[in-house]
């Protein structure tokens, strides 16, 4: 799909760096001033909705599916030991504290704050702010302009919940801890912005996406138009709630997106990948780019391939075997770089739901939706009985990981799991060792580093506590 993108002079808003170059420039992207509601639904999806690149596709690096394929090509003498592209990676995949100043082989990608994802996130944000304040002036009825305003509101919260994921501490330990700048409105503000604790961020994220419900849930449900819709809303809402640990909150906003017809079909009469896309009537809304930056030299870890039952679909359509047995993730990138491959599902309400019923000491429910999972993924699956918590809690997360397995989850659930510590092998030259880079348990780097070039445009964004440590060596 292309995005139409409309300009209008009042859009100028503050970008949250600093200085007079704080704020983003404005800048004439077409002669068309917006208008009516249809010109603003247009800009939202053009200059607000996630595009078709992931600023932040470098987490799928740094999370415990990844591994640096070694082995690959080495029965035909061929290696990627050494290569540019495996060298270019090696900063997120070993977690250095440089990772946001440089890229491995020395380029510098921290000097340009418009380079960064911090920047590109709030670019979006920027257009999110410029709809909201402009809607009701549009032409267009009562309805349409509540479910622009939703579709604003919805999306401007799905922006800083990964903002605040990235560059602030997890909710459940650090509430109180440094976040990111909230800049709700497209006015020019003349003070350098601090950054709002972590908890401060979830709560306008939280209020964001209630208001977008209360907009939205009276309207017409529409599916398959890449606009975020009402179950996306309540699942977004529940996910927002499991990091929070607010586990009755999440439970009734799954519940909503189940109320509103959402569906999750039994893929295991599929014959192919990939399954994330508007074919599968679970997908309430696609969006973004993929954050499968790379997966010939950093391939899906043999850990997260064995975890999957051999009947399990999602080994036998997710995962292909490619020349020279390097194994490649089919079911996004097979639509190719550039496209709209993100969906949030039905699929999430569920798992969702389920982690939060143990939490709740309901283990019946919980273990309800469990089997209610796998039976619709394993072929000849037969529903299993898991009494104890901690294993049940276990299984379920486990299923998490597999079903959204290279889908930008994986990371984000590490942080609040507890940061539990993470251990990479990389060999720097065919002649030397392989060695073992290790996150440790509640590490610092699981929160990234702001890179000099912000931070230098903003006095007010203190740095985070990865950017000092000292370089991780392997062993």
């Amino acid at each position: 799909m292309t995005y139409k993108l409309f300009a209008i002079p009042v859009i100028t808003a503050s970008l949250l760096l600093g200085g007079c170059s704080k704020f983003l420039e404005e800048k004439s992207q077409s002669d068309v001033i917006p208008k009516t509601v249809v010109d603003f639904r247009e800009l939202l999806l053009g200059s607000g909705y996630p595009g078709a690149d992931q600023p932040a596709d470098f987490i799928y690096l740094m999370d415990d599916d990844v591994d640096l394929f070694i082995e690959y090509g080495q029965s035909t003498g061929y290696t990627i030991i050494g290569s540019p592209t495996t060298k270019t990676h090696f900063l997120h995949y070993t977690w250095q504290p440089r990772m946001a100043e440089e890229n491995g082989v020395g380029d510098r990608i921290g000097d340009l704050p418009t380079n960064t994802p911090y920047y590109e996130i709030y670019d979006r944000i920027k257009g999110c702010n410029a709809v909201l304040d402009h809607i009701d002036d549009a032409i267009g009825t009562r309805q349409e302009k509540d479910r622009v305003k939703a579709e604003a509101l919805a999306v401007r919260a799905y922006h800083y919940f990964h903002l605040v994921n990235l560059y602030g501490d997890p909710y459940t330990e650090h509430p109180d801890g440094p976040g990111v700048p909230l800049k709700l409105n497209s006015t020019v503000d003349a003070e350098f912005p601090a950054r709002n604790t972590v908890a401060e961020v979830y709560d306008a994220v939280l209020k964001d996406l209630h208001e977008a419900a209360r907009l939205m849930d009276p309207l017409p449900i529409v599916r398959r138009d890449y606009h975020i819709n009402q179950p996306a809303i309540h699942i977004l809402l529940s996910r927002v709630y499991l990091h929070a640990g607010k586990w009755e909150e999440c439970v009734t906003e799954a519940n909503k997106a189940f109320d509103q017809g959402a569906v999750i079909p039994d893929l295991t009469t599929i014959t192919t990948g990939p399954w994330v896309s508007y074919n599968n009537e679970e997908v309430e809304w696609m969006y973004g780019g993929t954050y499968q930056v790379n997966q010939t030299e950093y391939s899906p870890a043999p850990a997260l391939r064995a975890s999957f039952h051999s009947n399990d679909i999602r080994l036998k359509y997710g995962f292909q075997p490619q020349g020279s047995g390097t194994v490649l993730l089919n079911k996004l990138l097979s639509n190719g770089p550039g496209t709209i491959v993100q969906a949030i599902r039905t699929s999430e309400a569920l798992l969702n739901r389920a982690e939060a019923y143990v939490q709740l000491n309901n283990p019946g429910a919980a273990l309800k939706d469990l089997n209610d999972m796998r039976r619709r993924r394993i072929i000849g699956y037969t529903d299993t009985s898991i009494t104890d918590k901690t294993a049940l809690l276990n299984e379920i997360r486990d299923e998490r990981r597999k079903e959204f397995c290279y889908e930008g989850f994986r990371w984000f659930d590490l942080r609040r799991y507890g940061r539990p510590a993470i251990t990479h092998r990389y060999q720097h030259d065919v002649s030397e060792s392989i060695l073992l880079y290790t996150l440790e348990e509640k590490d610092p780097a699981y929160t990234l580093p702001f890179p000099t070039g912000l931070l230098l445009r903003n006095p007010a964004l203190s740095q985070n506590p990865s950017a000092d440590m000292p370089d991780r060596v392997g062993h």
